[in-house]
């Protein structure tokens, strides 16, 4: 089986940026965690792909010895304010390394498989969905399952563009006043939804043969500048 883990150890820090409550240190820790953890349940490759832009390939390489399953991947980009479009930028580049017809199962960097872990049966993607009370479409993109790197490709375009049409699209009164505001500045690009929106959105289509699953089998801690909380899916 194959695994893609999607990372930023080493965050741009600073007044304009976004506060972390984790150190660089634990960082790292926490990354080498999830790639243990990955070993552990079977996982013969592992593609990190990782877009810190205070480190380059060698740095991580070396930050992450002892896991010689490991490929490492790094891709300068720039930083969008919504962080969904820049993980589909890096996924879609990592796709052409990826081996044929072979499951893959993607998780974001520092979280982790649990006991429940399990590979689940399903045709083209196996994911969580979200039940939220105003929106019914958001899946979880902590993790998920995919049938090769021939429908990865596809999902994650197939996102993207949800993302750039999204924000053009008029349904209704709240759509059109967003776009009218959107042009007054059009030197900023607008993308008003999250992947996950994006992603339910595209699956609920029905272009996709999807399994819907309960528990992914993955934890993780989630923090702020102030708190931290362990998530589990």
């Amino acid at each position: 089986m194959i695994a893609i883990v999607s990372s930023t150890i080493k965050p741009l820090t600073g007044p304009q940026q976004s506060k972390s409550f984790y150190t660089y240190e634990q960082r790292v820790e926490q990354t080498r965690f999830t790639l243990q953890r990955l070993r552990e349940c079977g996982f013969t490759k592992i593609f990190l792909i990782d877009n810190s832009p205070l480190l380059d390939k060698t740095q991580i390489q070396d930050l992450l010895t002892g896991f010689p399953e490991v490929e490492v991947h790094h891709l300068l980009q720039y930083q969008f304010e919504n962080k969904g479009i820049n993980e589909l930028l890096l996924l879609l580049y990592l796709v052409e390394y990826l081996p044929a017809n072979q499951p893959v199962f993607k998780i974001s960097g520092r979280y982790y498989p649990t006991g429940d872990f399990k590979k689940p049966d399903f045709e083209d993607l196996a994911v969580k969905k979200y039940h939220h009370a105003r929106n019914n479409s958001s899946i979880s993109t902590r993790g998920y399952w995919v049938k090769d790197a021939d429908t990865l490709h596809r999902f994650l375009t197939d996102c993207l563009y949800e993302h750039f049409a999204y924000s053009e699209r008029i349904v209704g009164l709240g759509s059109l006043i967003r776009v009218l505001f959107s042009k007054k500045d059009k030197n900023t690009p607008h993308f008003s939804i999250s992947i996950e929106f994006a992603a339910g959105h595209i699956l609920r289509k029905g272009d996709y043969e999807v399994t819907f699953i309960n528990k992914i089998g993955i934890e993780g801690l989630v923090a702020g500048a102030d708190n931290v909380e362990k998530l589990t899916e």
